[in-house]
């Protein structure tokens, strides 16, 4: 039993496609925490108005710690341009009575993805 289960870890996904492809996410715990405190403290503190800086803060780092087969990736969003859009949406919501929130998240994952290069690019 113990061995089926220490073979099923090798094969991991994880492991697997680490080695296959050289893709991995390298942040520690510690910092990962850290970076969630800050995070929310901003949020909190601001009642919401510093959600924009606080987000591109944690894409920042998330993408900073993220390989892609071999290449860092950079996260190079503005968190202006950010709170320009986040006004305009929830302005958006507010006059389609809530339902433009249905489209919010995909909206939310256009713009963070177009903000996102290799960092060789930059």
């Amino acid at each position: 039993m113990k061995e089926h289960l220490l073979s099923k870890i090798e094969q991991s996904t994880i492991a697997t496609n680490k080695k296959k492809y050289n893709s991995f996410f390298d942040e520690s715990v510690k910092a990962y925490l850290i970076l969630q405190i800050k995070f929310l403290a901003m949020c909190i503190l601001s009642l919401g108005l510093a959600y924009p800086w606080a987000l591109c803060m944690k894409l920042r780092a998330k993408y900073h710690h993220t390989v892609v087969c071999g290449k860092r990736l950079r996260f190079i969003g503005n968190p202006m341009d950010l709170a320009h859009h986040w006004l305009w949406w929830w302005f958006l919501c507010v006059i389609t009575l809530g339902i433009y929130s249905l489209f919010l998240h995909v909206r939310m994952e256009k713009w963070t993805i177009a903000n996102v290069i290799f960092e060789e690019v930059a």
